[in-house]
């Protein structure tokens, strides 16, 4: 049985995969310079800031929970680094501060899931709520210009190695290490432990509460990690940076195949999810979609995953019920 079900995860990233190279065949015949080395390198630095905000957003995921907060900490973080940076502080000091307000959001949202049992979603909307407002309460509502060639260089698009860009190799390092806690650590044995079942986690000796607080203290960094490579990307920062985030990091761990009630999936799935998404609105911006369009377009298909995530996971547990009964 468990040699069906690994089998059957890998048809549904090969079939991700497949449908990531029809795709890009299709928008490479009817695009004119989408099949280039600089849209594609664009593709992939695009795709890396997606990936590491969901990459902490499959750990939460996994447990069977959901992190709404995300996209409000991306903008809390490029406020707080991009401030700091305008009035003079050196670019590791505003780096830290930057990335401890994200730190301090998912503890919060950590504790308040995982020891005081709130529920996840409206914990996490509140929180999402709190970042929001200190973000437009530190900048005033302005567009913070750093005027700091350091933090300038990070985003700049001649920041090169190896032929890559250094935001890509900068997530890619973050994604390996994650991917490696979560297949070869006692705390991705647990997170998977207490997504399949908490009850039976507990049972088993598991600490729930610790788990669950690291869990949004990573989701929190990687979050900050992706508002920091979206501000030195613009060089600048605004309370609006990371709106939308959150639900594009979801839609990307959920085509990735990691389900609603988690226990299952992983990274692997959400790094295809992440190309596929991104693929799809750089296609659409060159095939000329008016960006309003292309909002309609991406979230209609994002809703079509997720219902279908729903169908399937609510007919497998019909199936395991029956086979109880039985």
């Amino acid at each position: 049985m468990k040699q069906k079900k690994l089998n059957f995860q890998n048809r549904e990233k090969l079939g991700l995969v497949i449908g990531i190279v029809v795709l890009f065949i299709i928008m490479s015949i009817l695009a004119e310079g989408f099949f280039s080395w600089y849209n594609i390198h664009n593709l992939l630095r695009d795709s890396s800031i997606l990936l590491v905000v969901a990459t902490g957003m499959t750990l939460v995921i996994l447990l069977g929970k959901i992190d709404m907060s995300a996209g409000s900490v991306m903008s809390l973080t490029a406020i707080v680094t991009t401030i700091l940076l305008a009035n003079g502080a050196h670019v590791v000091v505003a780096l830290m501060a930057g990335l401890a307000s994200g730190a301090l959001i998912g503890l919060l949202n950590g504790y308040l899931v995982g020891i005081q049992k709130l529920d996840h979603f409206v914990t996490t909307f509140a929180t999402m709520s709190l970042a929001k407002g200190l973000a437009l309460v530190i900048c005033d509502g302005d567009i913070i210009n750093t005027g700091n060639n350091d933090f300038k260089a990070i985003g700049a698009s001649t920041s090169v190695f190896l032929g890559l860009h250094v935001h890509i190799w900068i997530v890619a390092a973050i994604f390996a290490v994650m991917l490696f806690v979560l297949t070869k650590t006692k705390f991705g044995y647990r997170v998977y432990s207490i997504g399949g079942s908490e009850q039976a986690a507990m049972l088993a000796g598991i600490s729930t509460r610790g788990t669950y607080i690291l869990s949004f203290l990573i989701s929190g960094l990687t979050a900050s990690v992706g508002g920091i490579l979206l501000a030195s990307k613009a060089n600048n920062g605004n309370a609006t940076i990371g709106d939308g985030f959150e639900f594009r990091a979801i839609a990307t761990v959920i085509i990735g195949g990691t389900p609603f009630d988690g226990g299952r999936g992983g990274l692997v799935g959400t790094l295809i999810g992440a190309i596929l998404i991104s693929l799809l609105k750089n296609g659409l911006r060159f095939l000329n979609i008016t960006p309003s369009l292309q909002y309609v377009i991406i979230g209609l298909v994002i809703l079509v995953v997720i219902i279908t995530d729903v169908i399937i996971n609510e007919r497998r547990k019909l199936e395991e019920l029956r086979r109880v009964e039985q």
